[in-house]
């Protein structure tokens, strides 16, 4: 949204400024595609969740944090089974070893 230069910006009621910031924070959508929805810049939208206290780098940095958690707790699992099987067959090695060696 190209604004001519030496014309004023435009102005928008709180109405509007409140449902574009419970766009971001209520349902969790990013800040760049809400403002590009609604055909605001984005750093319109930085200072309107800026000036209702909300802080959308700590959300982000939490729902990557998040995800990271997320990725280690799977990868855990995955290592945990690989460990038992690995302990399975090292059972199995044990017992096989212990037949053969019966003299």
């Amino acid at each position: 949204m190209p604004i001519k230069k030496g014309t004023m910006p435009p102005r928008y009621d709180e109405a509007f400024k409140t449902g574009a910031v419970k766009m971001v924070t209520e349902q969790g959508r990013p800040a760049k595609e809400v403002a590009a929805e609604l055909g605001i810049y984005i750093d319109t939208l930085k200072s309107w969740l800026k000036r209702s206290g909300f802080q959308p780098s700590s959300v982000a940095r939490q729902n990557r944090n998040d995800s990271r958690w997320r990725e280690l707790e799977t990868e855990i699992r995955t290592l945990r089974k690989q460990l038992a099987e690995k302990d399975e067959v090292i059972a199995v090695l044990k017992k096989s070893i212990g037949i053969l060696s019966i003299p």
